[in-house]
């Protein structure tokens, strides 16, 4: 019986890996009972340099073992794989899945380890990226997003026309308005991603949410605004979900996917991307979900192990 729930679990395990970072980014090295192993890149396949990941999956895990994981990086020292295995091994508890506490925590850890790239492999000239993201940012804060004054004015007073009569909404307007919290734009090979989000305990407030994001221009004319929502229906002991690819297939439900694994409730978020001329291929949903976790996390929404998640969201706007 325990295996087979350790079967079901890993199976479960893999299709939510697979919805959050692509098919792609989980190579599946070996499937079936007792003989499930994974291969994973960070912080992705085409990046250089990156980290090498292998989990061996035992047929007892997540019931009674760990993954076996292996870590490879020439240009790390031995020691720090070891080190980093040795977090990662720290971090399973027995009957809890944890390849995307892994993966999310060597990506973390990354962002300190890894060595600098060298500059005949950078894609464009040093400090575009940020340029690019300092520009955007800017460009979001002059526009007022939330809106008193300036640049979406007109588009405010179309919405108003368009909700004349729809107490419930205005209402809900006025609830959201104060809550919308923006992380920093961040710009990857051209594209620029920026998350957004806001507390939602009706579907009304998921409505307010985009109403009040689309009245800005610059977002209103990002190539893709992905949402997805998880309202918790305390009285039935279900949650209300649903998400919106905005164009960007797969998106939405990755998303969607990754506010399950880290059992956020109550909280709508949204990615913005502008496309920027340069395919990404399935690197653009590890971005896109990154941009998401980031926020999510920062304003309190993912539960620690501890249990003092607040899911509160009560970090800054910024």
């Amino acid at each position: 019986m325990a295996e087979e729930s350790d079967a079901a679990q890993q199976a479960d395990e893999l299709c939510a890996l697979q919805a959050i970072y692509g098919e792609e980014a989980v190579r599946v090295l070996e499937a079936g009972p007792g003989a499930a192993a994974y291969a994973f890149s960070v912080p992705d396949a085409a990046e250089q340099p990156r980290l090498e990941v292998r989990a061996h999956l035992p047929a007892s895990y997540p019931s009674q073992h760990p993954p076996i994981v292996e870590l490879e990086c020439g240009l790390l020292p031995p020691d720090v794989l070891t080190g980093l295995a040795a977090e990662l091994e720290a971090m399973f508890v027995p009957g809890e899945v944890v390849l995307w506490t892994w993966l999310e925590h060597l990506r973390e850890r990354w962002a300190d380890l890894a060595p600098q790239k060298q500059a005949s492999g950078r894609e464009e000239p040093a400090g575009a990226g940020s340029d690019a993201d300092a520009a955007l940012a800017a460009e979001l804060q002059a526009a007022e997003l939330l809106g008193g004054e300036g640049g979406a004015a007109g588009s405010q007073a179309q919405c108003r026309q368009h909700r004349e009569g729809d107490a419930e909404l205005e209402a809900a307007l006025a609830e959201v308005a104060g809550t919308v919290v923006h992380a920093e734009p961040f710009t990857e090979k051209r594209s620029t991603f920026q998350a957004h989000l806001a507390p939602a305990t009706s579907m009304k407030h998921v409505e307010a949410l985009m109403e009040l994001l689309l009245q800005n221009n610059k977002i209103r004319a990002a190539t893709h605004n992905i949402m997805a929502y998880r309202i918790e229906q305390a009285d039935h002991g279900t949650f209300l979900q649903d998400y919106d690819d905005d164009g960007e297939t797969a998106a939405g439900g990755r998303l969607l996917h990754l506010l399950q694994m880290v059992d956020a409730r109550n909280v709508c978020v949204v990615v913005s991307r502008w496309y920027g001329g340069i395919l990404l291929g399935p690197a653009r949903f590890t971005h896109i979900n990154n941009a998401a976790r980031e926020l999510l996390d920062a304003c309190g929404y993912i539960a620690a192990k501890d249990g003092k998640g607040s899911g509160s969201g009560k970090g800054k706007k910024r």
